[in-house]
């Protein structure tokens, strides 16, 4: 499995990612077992269970191991993608608010100009960078480059009188340079992903445990067959549920949206 296969299962709404994810599993499962019944009779099997047990269990030592890994890091993605975003809205938030200290009567195009700032900005985000972030895409320069730049320059721009204004100016700087951070966090998020080494370590010992299952002898083929379609599921459910939180922000129904950026746009 490379990058863009990961990235476009990802993508998938998740009723179509399920039939992907466990469906080919389970396929896969039932195919190799039909194979491996046709081959040996279960006499064979069964003689063949012992060392098959031993050599299994090492198969699923490690695919746990490898399982655990796999999603602890797209949780991680996850979170740090969602800690990112709430960072970046919260900091507007406070601007937003920060607004209605700038009271004077000759402030009022200075207020106008800030809240028009936060919409332009919060516009951006939506209307640009958010579809490049939902097809994987580099959103690249441009976007919401102007607006931020827009945002910083009049926030930074206007000039406090009151000592309100003024005791505010620093909390002002700090929430437009929070902004930043963030937003150079959420636009490299495609530099955050699982490496290609684990993608392919987990497929290969995901496909390692679907195959020796097999090779343990059971008392019929119902429950034979029966354990191989719940250890598929198992391992494709591992697998969708890595893919998912490894791409928050990709396919129609992502796990991250740009609401809180929607409702700043509403601003006034």
């Amino acid at each position: 499995m490379d990058f863009l296969m990961a990235q476009d299962i990802a993508a998938m709404p998740t009723a179509i990612g399920v039939i992907v994810t466990i469906g080919v599993p389970v396929l896969i499962a039932m195919s190799v077992g039909a194979v491996m019944f046709a081959v040996f009779t279960p006499a064979e099997l069964a003689a063949s269970s012992v060392i098959g047990s031993v050599k299994f269990s090492f198969v699923v030592e490690v695919y746990a191991v490898v399982a655990a890994l796999t999603l602890v890091g797209a949780w991680d993605i996850y979170t740090t993608s969602r800690d990112t975003l709430q960072k970046e809205s919260g900091a507007l938030y406070m601007l937003a608010h920060a607004v209605d200290t700038y009271n004077g009567a000759d402030q009022a195009d200075s207020r106008q100009a800030m809240r028009e700032a936060i919409r332009d900005y919060a516009e951006a985000v939506v209307t640009y960078d958010w579809p490049r972030l939902r097809q994987g895409v580099g959103v690249g320069s441009g976007g919401s480059d102007a607006a931020f730049t827009r945002l910083s320059r009049i926030f930074f721009d206007t000039e406090p009188v009151t000592q309100a204004q003024q005791a505010l100016a620093q909390n002002t700087v700090q929430w437009v340079a929070q902004v930043a951070e963030a937003r150079i966090d959420r636009l490299s998020v495609g530099t955050r992903t699982i490496s290609l080494l684990i993608w392919a370590l987990i497929m290969t010992v995901s496909v390692s445990v679907l195959v020796f299952q097999w090779f343990i002898g059971s008392g019929g083929l119902g429950v034979h067959y029966s354990m191989g379609a719940v250890i598929a599921i198992i391992v494709g459910g591992v697998l969708l549920v890595s893919l998912k939180l490894a791409f928050p922000f990709v396919g129609d129904d992502p796990l991250l949206s740009p609401r809180p950026f929607v409702l700043l746009m509403d601003i006034r």
